[in-house]
């Protein structure tokens, strides 16, 4: 595996307050800008290499042969172009299937527990992402910053730790992935999750409003892999 340095749903749903892993403390206002592993605007650097994943109770992987594609009709503040909160007006092709990514909000968990762990970029994935659309549900989480300190830390945020689940394995050929974040707001639940490895466990959690569980967020970011 190769990799390059690296809330509840917001459309249409009420949001009382959201935690994300890397802001608190880590929300200092990085001195150090992320590298938004772009060669345009949401046009990722083509690069080749895998990651695991999670299907049907299984553990597999995916193979990456182009960079990331976030849809620039989507107003984002990201280096990357990409955005979370707001779902893509266009997409880079007529197939694509969804792909969930968990990621662990409001604490953090071992590297081994996230297929993208935090702090490294994923090959053909972005560095950064736009996620001031949630500002106003992350707002009373950090009282103690400023509006403008807020704002600026949402901006060109990194993007965070995760790990994927997918419905279907597209005959195990290379498309592109409508990406949809799920927020998982306890580490117990987080560990179940992982030890289901299925996108079916994630919808029952959904299904009984586990108040763990929060999404799908919707995003205008495009991932292209194949399964293995």
């Amino acid at each position: 595996m190769r990799f390059t340095r690296t809330a509840r749903r917001i459309a249409g749903v009420s949001v009382a307050a959201v935690a994300i892993t890397g802001l608190g403390v880590g929300v200092a206002l990085a001195s150090m800008p992320v590298d938004s592993n772009a060669r345009a605007t949401g046009r990722g650097v083509n690069e080749f290499a895998m990651t695991g994943a999670y299907f049907n109770g299984h553990t597999t992987n995916f193979t990456y042969t182009r960079g990331f594609w976030c849809d620039t009709s989507v107003k984002s503040t990201a280096s990357s172009g990409c955005e979370a909160g707001a779902n893509y007006n266009k997409a880079p092709s007529s197939q694509h299937d969804p792909l969930y990514i968990t990621v662990p909000l409001g604490f953090s968990v071992p590297m081994n527990m996230e297929q993208c762990p935090q702090g490294l970029i994923c090959v053909d994935h972005p560095g950064t992402i736009d996620l001031t659309r949630l500002e106003p549900a992350l707002k009373p989480l950090y009282p103690k910053l400023t509006d403008a300190q807020l704002t600026a830390a949402l901006k060109d945020y990194e993007v965070p730790g995760h790990s994927h689940f997918i419905t279907d394995a597209n005959n195990d050929k290379p498309e592109f992935w409508d990406v949809k974040v799920i927020g998982v707001e306890s580490p117990k639940v987080y560990a179940d999750i992982n030890a289901h490895k299925s996108y079916a466990y994630i919808q029952q959690l959904l299904n009984q409003h586990n108040k763990a569980v929060v999404g799908p967020i919707d995003t205008n970011l495009f991932l292209y892999f194949g399964v293995n």
